[in-house]
């Protein structure tokens, strides 16, 4: 059973957020709202309201068999101030095959400063790609190994759609979920 843990802070951006909890929710995988904040209810960056289902200092994060950073301001508290439990994970867990880690926009970032993504063919929202120059990809989606990285918002449908499709291992779910909401994009 997938399941995938998607890290949340205020001024998380809000279609990052809300788009890849539903369509993974449609896919059956299990989906779980983690606060990097000290507390659950949170504000989107477009003032879109959230309540998490745990925060980071209550949760086991190695559960997960995905790991899910959306971009916006909020990505700036995925660090090692403000979710150290977070970033030590990724850290000792950055190279394990068995886990597929997901950012969208500005959030690769931090897989980049942490030197997850050498050798590793990534996107990200322009001007963020400084900590991953040598292999950044100007694509809207890009799947690579375990790692999935989204553009910026306007790719959110494909970036959860190839996602579903690169965790099932089947394109089929990821083509049906896009029939059922008439999404005619790309699916990686």
């Amino acid at each position: 059973m997938t399941k995938i843990a998607i890290f949340v802070a205020n001024k998380s951006e809000d279609i990052e957020v809300v788009v890849p909890i539903d369509i993974w929710r449609r896919a059956g995988f299990i989906v779980k709202l983690i606060s990097v904040e000290k507390k659950k209810n949170l504000v989107l960056s477009h003032g879109t309201k959230i309540s998490c289902d745990e925060i980071l200092a209550n949760e086991n994060i190695s559960k997960y068999n995905a790991i899910y950073l959306p971009g916006g301001v909020g990505h700036l508290k995925f660090n090692d101030t403000d979710a150290q439990r977070l970033i030590n994970f990724l850290k000792k867990e950055g190279k394990n095959k068995k886990i597929t880690f997901m950012a969208m926009c500005a959030a690769v970032e931090v897989f980049g400063g942490l030197g997850l993504l050498t050798n590793t063919k990534a996107t990200c929202y322009p001007s963020y790609q400084k900590t991953f120059e040598s292999t950044y990809v100007d694509k809207d989606v890009v799947v690579d190994k375990n790692f999935i990285t989204g553009k910026a918002p306007g790719a959110t449908i494909s970036f959860a759609l190839s996602a579903v499709a690169h965790i099932s291992n089947k394109k089929q779910l990821a083509k049906q979920i896009a029939n059922d909401i008439f999404y005619s994009g790309k699916i990686n």
